[in-house]
């Protein structure tokens, strides 16, 4: 059993070449989401969700008024 995070590592650096896609089509820095979503995995994809779902609100909302 010792010696099996290659998954684990695998899944980590996947997430953030999505994140570091992600805030490259947002509009953020994908050197830095890159990172982030390396170290931080969970944490930022909630923050990235949570940051579009604030701009699809907010442009939304223009888009009405």
């Amino acid at each position: 059993m010792d010696g099996d995070y290659a998954p684990i590592i695998l899944v980590f650096y996947l997430f953030a070449i999505f994140s570091a896609y992600w805030a490259q089509e947002t509009g953020r820095s994908p050197l830095l989401w890159f990172f982030l979503g390396l170290f931080f995995a969970p944490f930022t994809g909630l923050s990235l969700l949570s940051k579009n779902s604030a701009e699809a609100s907010t442009q939304s909302a223009a888009e009405v008024t």
